[in-house]
C-alpha cells in the first residue's frame, strides 16, 4: 500500500468512498485510516478504523504502548 495525499480533493469532499466508512455494533460511524512506518530502509503501510481523526491518533499511541504480534494468519470466519 503506498499513501498519497490529494488534501485538495480531500478538502472539496463531503464524506469518504463507501468502502472506507462502517458502522459498529451502536450504529456509530467508523473511518479508516492508513498508517505507515518505515523498516529496513522500505515504507509500509497497513489501515486502521477509528471514529475520528483523534481516535485513529489514539489507537496509533496504545499501539506504540503495548502492540504485540499474534501469529499468522490463515483465514477468516465470516460472523
Amino acid at each position: 500500500m503506498n499513501v498519497l495525499i490529494f488534501s485538495r480533493v480531500r478538502n472539496d469532499r463531503d464524506d469518504p468512498d463507501a468502502g472506507f466508512v462502517t458502522t459498529d455494533s451502536d450504529h456509530r460511524k467508523l473511518y479508516r485510516f492508513a498508517l505507515q512506518y518505515d523498516m529496513d530502509g522500505k515504507s509500509w503501510a497497513t489501515d486502521v478504523w477509528a471514529y475520528s481523526v483523534k481516535d485513529a491518533e489514539e489507537r496509533v499511541a496504545a499501539m506504540r504502548r503495548s502492540l504485540t504480534m499474534c501469529g499468522q494468519l490463515y483465514g477468516e470466519v465470516e460472523g
